[in-house]
């Protein structure tokens, strides 16, 4: 049997960064090298088509967790 990992529960408050990631995500560019990161100029099209500002740590979380994707899918990739 396969052990169970152990992780902390989900932050509920921080839910709407992580639908605005996967939305965000969702709609990354690529190249013929992998994905691409998340730009700027996306992460403030998408606050502005729907009516959000987004704090600076907010940002950083989006971009943390954007490195972390990235990160992940390389490693299937490879």
């Amino acid at each position: 049997m396969e052990a169970q990992l152990s992780v902390p529960p989900f932050p509920v408050p921080l839910l709407y960064l992580w639908n605005a990631f996967q939305r965000l995500s969702g709609r990354r560019t690529g190249s013929g090298f992998g994905i691409n990161p998340i730009a700027y100029a996306d992460i403030e099209a998408f606050a502005r088509l729907n009516g959000k500002r987004f704090a600076p740590f907010e940002i950083e979380l989006i971009e943390d967790l954007d490195n972390l994707f990235r990160i992940e899918f390389a490693k299937k990739r490879d």
